[in-house]
């Protein structure tokens, strides 16, 4: 039983079950070459598993080795994801570009919360004002001025003035109901 007199007491979870996992697909692999669509990241995924072995077999050679143990536990644990997403990415036929922007998309939907972008159209038809920046000028605050009222004036015109009301020769005779056409 280790004591405080023998030092501290080094947890390193070993996730040997995932290593295990990772292994078999890579087996499954090379047993079914058409599951790998893209060869470079599966060879690095296969090179991450290789490393995942040699660092575990160092750690037990230095069993001693406290800060090993915690740098060796550390890097399999990060390896391990490494490989996991690089034998998904092989397997699915996608690239990191792909999947960076699926996953962009994806944030969108999750943070509107609907798959297609909201477009706004104006009910009456009318085009939206066209927007402007605002001037240096329009951004400082108004200055305090008394607010005068424009004059007024008054347009005095005879009733013959302006647009006709009737057209002469064509009004309606009293028992005749239908709209003049011209």
């Amino acid at each position: 039983m280790n004591t405080l007199a023998d030092g501290p007491i080094i947890v390193v979870p070993e996730m040997e079950g995932v290593t295990t996992a990772i292994v078999a697909f890579v087996f499954v692999c090379v047993i079914y070459p058409k599951l790998v669509k893209n060869k470079p990241q599966f060879y690095a995924a296969f090179v991450g598993v290789l490393l995942i072995i040699l660092l575990h077999s160092l750690s037990a050679m230095l069993k001693d080795s406290a800060g090993f143990q915690v740098f060796a536990g550390a890097t399999t644990g990060l390896l391990q994801a490494a490989a996991v997403f690089l034998l998904f990415l092989s397997a699915g036929r996608i690239t990191l570009r792909e999947l960076s922007s699926d996953m962009a998309r994806a944030y969108e939907v999750i943070r509107r919360g609907e798959e297609e972008k909201e477009v706004i159209i104006p009910i009456t038809g009318e085009q939206p004002r066209p927007r402007q920046q605002p001037t240096p000028a329009e951004t400082r605050a108004p200055e305090q001025t008394p607010q005068t009222a424009p004059p007024t004036e008054k347009i005095d015109l005879p009733p013959e003035a302006g647009w006709p009301t009737k057209a002469p020769g064509n009004e309606n005779k009293p028992g005749d109901s239908s709209l003049p056409l011209e």
